[in-house]
């Protein structure tokens, strides 16, 4: 029997890294084509297509906020899920809503961002492609705590070069450059009026992909309960904001066909309103954009896989630490065997508009069924455990809860042409659940008790202040209950 202590991950990450996680996805290369095609559809009413689907997107940030307050795990919504309704669920929310997410969206941005260099100056599309799929892979292996200070450099940067870009669009600037407005007397509304506003909603969730990214991190932040619920909530209306901006100044420079057929319509709108300034500008955007979403990516995926193998729920493997490094190497490399995947078949479909649409809408469909069943989360713990120590709180659960499912059924309504997709994927992790399940002899459909899953975020990760005190405090005070 070893005697070694457990290897635990380290606290070192703060504010910065956790908005960066939050933003570092949104404004990604996929991020950037959604804007870019709802903008081609939708015109200048983008802004109204963004603001409908933020409605659901903000009550989720409330409910993963008060979810990483209260159970501040790498394993995210299956560690969230365990106490409220059971393995079954805690295991098909991640696996459907995050390993289907990075499959079919990990590889896209790598695409795109080898596409964007490969417009500018020739250099292969695989050959960026590759050195920035090796070098994310180094850094999620080797330290978190690089990951972390690369991740909120990089991601300020991207933030600032798309905002000057859309206010300089706004402005006018480009036309001293040779900019020429196309659609400037065009209406506000697109041809199709609202009914084309209000359809373009799924596809305008993804201008927020991933804001919750943050969260499989908290056992590796300082403080979780107050870092990750504002990171989140600055981090979605931040984006709202830029990508509104960014739509109006590409509908006015941009033939709309342009936006919406082209595989970088984000790419191809900068050059049509800062000329080829614009065009440089953001080329080397979408290649960053590439590697923060790679590597939000390889820094989450395995965390969360992680917390699923504690509970046996996953192969054993994805629970082991790097006693050298402290990170969870297996998680990563599998990570990165699925993102290699979706490379290799986009590059081989052309990668075109239509391959890159169907992949992420096929997504965002799995993807918003896991942020429903975090809303339910939310609803379900606060009636089978009301007080306990929950140091962020959404507010007014039952109200904002609601209208959170209400607007994500809605999205996926508006996303009718992928649900076959999508239910093919679903039904997938479904059926490996239960065969897993079964395999294994676990009680799928039984809801752990929240002590249990409190021991298991304390015996992997290190001690954390305020938060540890108020559940030894619940704790005792709630013997049979917890």
């Amino acid at each position: 029997m070893s005697n070694k202590p457990p290897v635990r991950l380290k606290r070192v990450l703060g504010f910065a890294p956790a908005y960066g996680a939050a933003v570092g996805l949104v404004v990604s290369g996929t991020a950037m084509f959604s804007v870019g095609n709802v903008a081609g559809t939708t015109g200048y009413a983008t802004c109204i297509s963004a603001l409908i689907a933020l409605v659901p997107m903000m009550m989720t940030a409330f409910a993963f906020g008060e979810l990483s307050a209260m159970l501040p795990g790498g394993g995210m919504i299956s560690d969230y899920t365990l106490p409220a309704l059971g393995r079954f669920w805690a295991t098909f929310a991640l696996l459907s809503g995050y390993l289907i997410l990075i499959a079919a969206d990990g590889g896209t941005q790598l695409v795109m961002g080898g596409l964007s260099l490969e417009s500018l100056c020739g250099v292969p599309q695989w050959v960026v492609t590759a050195l920035l799929f090796g070098i994310v892979i180094v850094i999620n292996i080797v330290n978190v705590d690089f990951y972390g200070k690369i991740e909120a450099i990089v991601t300020i940067a991207m933030m600032l070069v798309f905002t000057a870009l859309s206010i300089a669009g706004n402005l006018h600037i480009g036309e001293s450059f040779g900019a020429t407005p196309v659609n400037q007397l065009t209406g506000f509304l697109p041809e199709g009026g609202w009914g084309t506003v209000l359809n373009a909603t799924g596809t305008a969730i993804w201008f927020f992909i991933g804001f919750e990214f943050a969260c499989p991190m908290a056992e590796e932040n300082k403080k979780p309960y107050k870092n990750i619920p504002y990171a989140l909530i600055i981090g979605l209306i931040t984006i709202y904001l830029i990508d509104s901006l960014f739509a109006v100044a590409a509908v006015r420079y941009t033939d709309v066909e342009v936006l919406r057929t082209s595989a970088i319509p984000q790419t191809m709108a900068a050059h049509a309103m800062m000329g080829n300034i614009g065009y440089i500008a953001m080329t080397v955007l979408t290649i960053l954009a590439s590697f923060t979403t790679a590597n939000a990516y390889l820094a989450s995926l395995p965390r969360m896989l992680y917390g699923l193998a504690r509970e046996r729920l996953v192969p054993s493997f994805f629970g082991k630490i790097n006693r050298r490094f402290r990170t969870p190497v297996y998680g990563v490399i599998f990570t990165a065997g699925m993102i290699l995947i979706t490379i290799v078949y986009i590059t081989f479909n052309g990668a075109d508009a239509s391959v890159v649409q169907g992949l992420i809408n096929t997504a965002s469909i799995t993807w918003m069924v896991s942020y429903a069943i975090a809303m339910i989360d939310v609803l379900v713990l606060r009636k089978k455990y009301p007080d306990f120590p929950r140091l962020w709180k959404a507010p007014c659960a039952k109200v904002t809860m609601s209208i959170g499912l209400l607007g994500v059924v809605y999205a996926i309504y508006t996303l009718r042409d992928y649900w076959f997709q999508a239910s093919l994927c679903m039904a997938a992790i479904a059926l490996y659940c239960l065969i897993w399940g079964k395999f294994k002899k676990i009680d799928l459909w039984h809801a752990t008790k929240i002590r249990d899953t409190v021991s298991d975020i304390r015996e992997r990760s290190e001690y954390l202040p305020v938060w540890d005190e108020a559940v030894d405090q619940w704790c005792k005070e709630h013997e049979t209950l917890a």
